[in-house]
């Protein structure tokens, strides 16, 4: 981001921003999950399922963004693009894995 300003733009691309708020959020939040499953009574492989899924949905939201940042796409929904085709597979994932993941932590309270 540093360079794209340095470069002389007045402003730093969307897309670019979200990339580094997507790993700067995404990153603490895989860390506690991982913490948070400790606790967990529920078998060793669905906790690790729920944090492969979290992690595969993780990964995908910076793709998505990095994608659209290089593509210069300005509104993914309007424009269509790459980038809001993998977000459908994103949303999904990130709301399963989220829902495996607050089962086994509810499971060892």
């Amino acid at each position: 981001m540093a360079m794209v300003r340095q470069g002389g733009a007045e402003v730093v691309p969307k897309y670019l921003t979200m990339v580094h708020m997507a790993g700067l959020m995404h990153g603490p939040i895989l860390i506690a999950i991982g913490f948070a499953l400790t606790i967990s009574t529920l078998s060793p492989w669905i906790n690790t399922t729920a944090a492969v899924i979290l992690a595969v949905a993780s990964a995908l939201l910076l793709i998505k963004d990095t994608l659209n940042w290089r593509q210069g796409v300005t509104d993914e929904f309007a424009q269509g693009s790459i980038g809001l085709k993998i977000g459908t597979v994103f949303g999904p994932l990130h709301i399963i894995g989220l829902t495996v993941a607050t089962a086994a932590v509810i499971s060892g309270l």
